[in-house]
């Protein structure tokens, strides 16, 4: 009789053990789904486009010092409408009002959108873009390019060759650079990055990290700097 007592007895601690383990193993599986489901809708860390700039210079085309208080980049469609309006009317007046103060910095990253059936109908010119820059000729092109963008002849070889003639490029080096396409993987390393820093629209700004989207009015963008300026 005490031989029997004491094996039910050691069955009984076995299963007292076993469910032990088994409520063990249900809290960790608990608290490892729970760190999935918040990692899954964590907000996640957005890429700062100044410190991309910064770390990749030969994907961005800068105006004014690296040491300014106030820096701003620009990610813009040459096909964009609202970016056309930032660049013919609200531009010329940041270049006016700070283009002469070593505290303002304007970068631009030359971008295309993707379109609805796949590509980016715009990399032609956004490809160019880079391929003015060579010969210091990049805001020149830039805002030739948008006031293009009403006439049939946009975003075609030759209304990009006649831009570049308009604003006095060396037609030969730039229809080399064109023809070698050297900077299609700039600009799609621009559209990742943009994409990173949570743009999905143009124009977009980002500005002291944050970003600023919309052809915003002047004063919206002085009222950034100006912030900034004032630190």
């Amino acid at each position: 009789m005490k031989k029997t007592a004491k094996k039910s007895k050691r069955k009984q601690q076995k299963r007292e053990t076993n469910w032990k383990v088994i409520g063990g193993v249900v809290v960790i599986s608990g608290l490892v789904l729970f760190g999935m489901i918040f990692l899954a809708f964590r907000e996640p860390n957005q890429l700062d486009l100044i410190k991309y700039c910064d770390n990749n210079p030969e994907n961005c085309i800068a105006s004014g010092p690296d040491t300014a208080a106030a820096r701003m980049v620009e990610v813009s469609d040459y096909g964009c409408t609202h970016c056309r309006t930032f660049n013919l009317e609200t531009a010329p007046l940041l270049e006016e009002t700070y283009g002469n103060n070593d505290n303002f910095q304007h970068l631009a990253m030359p971008y295309a959108l993707s379109g609805q059936s796949g590509g980016y109908p715009t990399m032609d010119s956004a490809v160019a873009a880079f391929c003015a820059n060579e010969q210091n000729k990049f805001w020149e092109y830039h805002a030739a390019t948008f006031a293009l963008q009403t006439s049939p002849s946009f975003n075609t070889e030759e209304g990009i060759l006649q831009t570049g003639e308009n604003i006095g490029l060396d037609l030969d080096s730039f229809k080399s650079c064109l023809a070698n396409n050297e900077y299609e993987n700039n600009v799609r390393a621009n559209i990742r990055a943009a994409t990173n820093a949570g743009i999905n629209s143009t124009p977009s700004f980002m500005i002291d990290g944050q970003v600023l989207a919309g052809a915003q009015p002047f004063t919206v963008f002085q009222q950034r700097i100006e912030s900034l300026l004032s630190q």
